[in-house]
């Protein structure tokens, strides 16, 4: 393989082609190019890709190679093929463009390539359409195989589902020692039970499955919903990717999910199954007239009696409302309730309470403001005395999560509030520490800057300036507001705000 422009840096890039393969195939792909890299006595950095995903967001390794080219520290780049970089055209051209940009060459195994040359460019595109074309060749092939092993009944998930066992010399499902609390799952909702009844009867009950399943009315929703307990099988309902860092799962099409049906033995038959999916349509049915999307309230008003979350609706007229808080209230044997007693109430009476309340926030942030432009600098803020106080607070924090360690050893907590009040203890401990972090890192001025940020926000809610949307109010408004906790007793309401502590104005 004869090379013109001298080459003495390399990257070697390795990746799978596909989700199928394996690390050892990764492996002899690795070290292939380490082989030539050292036989024309290159020194090399390796840059390792584990994911298949075609997204360049995605794959870091791919995001550390590029920024070292731009800074010119390689001469070429050393892959197994041109695919490997890319099979979509036009991620595969702004690869290109960065590495004629750097002089840098792409070496594979049999061919090295000098995008600056024209025909070089022409055929790494001819090559670029062929990969792709082979590649949803495949894809069809291994859709095909697994939609026939799925129809001969073999499992092809990933985890069990719960009631089932995985007998690998079948390859098939079998019922497990949780079958009977799924049977008895799907008994009482059909008897009547809403999902909520079944989670907390559960719970309560201390109904324990072989996993540590922890029972929540969306996982009780989650497996009334799953068609695997009717004896069918039921793949590719959903997909993952990334999205600016964080894992986002959506929900596919119909025609691009494989349902095998009569795949294993049903735990419940398929008439019930479909009873209760007609159960479930019409209890999670609501009139248009009832329906509202994100409100700037959203996730923030607390029920003050019982803790509880407050949703909305509209109401006839078009006006907006507050919805009673649905909490319900068991009695010891579980056998009766009664619902929490806060009433619901239109957003516009609310809404006066709320706006003078945060107005008053913003006159104490407007003086605040006055304060800290005529004091001398470290006289009005000491950074060092609300770090002090931050950390005090962590140590309180800490302590309660220790006590509600103690609390679930000596079963005062269930494990499902435990581990619910230490997630909260925890995410203020977080909060706290993420404070703690921006006031040794803020200057005086910044600071300064900061809290004239956060009073324009604040009275860009209370003018809804710029025609703000309930969304951009929503999102404002969770910045610096903890929770509003309502309470509606007879005519009159009470609010009280918990303001977020981030510019050293809560006491």
């Amino acid at each position: 393989m004869k090379i013109e422009k001298k080459v003495s840096k390399v990257a070697v890039y390795v990746r799978k082609s596909r989700e199928e393969e394996t690390e050892e195939t990764m492996n002899r792909q690795q070290a292939v190019l380490i082989d030539l890299c050292e036989k024309n006595n290159w020194s090399w950095e390796l840059f390792k890709e584990v994911g298949s995903s075609q997204d360049l967001a995605e794959r870091e390794e791919l995001q550390k190679m590029l920024e070292k080219v731009n800074l010119f520290y390689f001469d070429a780049v050393v892959v197994a093929d041109l695919d490997r970089l890319s099979r979509n055209v036009i991620h595969f051209g702004q690869i290109k463009m960065l590495l004629v940009n750097a002089g840098v060459l792409v070496v594979t195994p049999s061919k090295t390539f000098d995008f600056s040359n024209e025909s070089d460019d022409m055929f790494s595109d001819f090559m670029s359409v062929i990969a792709k074309s082979e590649y949803q060749q495949i894809k069809k092939r291994l859709v095909r195989g697994t939609r026939q092993s799925a129809k001969q009944g073999n499992w092809l998930g990933k985890k069990n589902p719960v009631g089932y066992k995985y007998n690998k010399e079948t390859k098939k499902l079998e019922p497990s020692k949780d079958a009977p609390v799924i049977k008895k799952m799907f008994k009482l909702y059909l008897e009547g039970l809403s999902i909520k009844d079944i989670a907390f009867k559960f719970d309560h009950e201390n109904v324990v499955t072989t996993i540590g399943l922890i029972w929540t009315p969306a996982g009780v929703s989650r497996l009334l919903n799953n068609p695997v307990y009717a004896g069918h099988s039921l793949y590719g309902k959903t997909t993952q990717r990334k999205v600016e860092g964080k894992r986002v799962t959506k929900k596919t099409k119909k025609e691009e999910q494989i349902l095998a049906e009569n795949t294993h033995e049903a735990l419940i038959s398929q008439e019930d199954w479909e009873q209760v999916q007609a159960i479930k349509e019409k209890r999670n049915f609501r009139p248009p007239s009832l329906k509202l999307g994100k409100h700037k309230f959203s996730g923030l008003i607390i029920c003050g009696i019982c803790g509880g979350v407050h949703s909305f609706q509209t109401s006839r007229g078009n006006k907006k409302r507050i919805s009673s808080c649905q909490t319900r209230q068991y009695n010891g044997d579980m056998t009766q309730y009664s619902v929490c007693p806060n009433k619901g109430a239109n957003v516009s009476e609310f809404e006066k309470l709320f706006y003078t309340e945060l107005g008053q926030y913003a006159d104490k942030l407007e003086e605040y403001v006055k304060l800290i432009k005529g004091a001398d600098k470290g006289k009005i803020v000491n950074r060092e005395g609300e770090i002090d106080t931050k950390r005090k607070q962590i140590q309180k924090l800490e302590q309660s999560v220790k006590r509600v360690q103690h609390g679930f050893i000596m079963e005062v907590f269930s494990e499902s509030e435990a581990q619910q009040q230490i997630k909260q203890l925890k995410d203020q401990i977080q909060g706290l520490e993420e404070q703690i972090e921006q006031l040794r890192n803020q200057e005086e001025s910044n600071h300064l800057d900061f809290v004239e940020i956060t009073l324009n926000k604040i009275r860009k809610v209370l003018t809804g300036g710029e025609q703000l949307s309930e969304v951009e109010a929503n999102d404002i408004l969770r910045d610096y507001i903890e929770a509003i906790f309502y309470t509606k007793t007879g005519n009159n309401i009470e609010i009280e705000i918990v303001w977020k502590d981030i510019v050293g104005l809560v006491a």
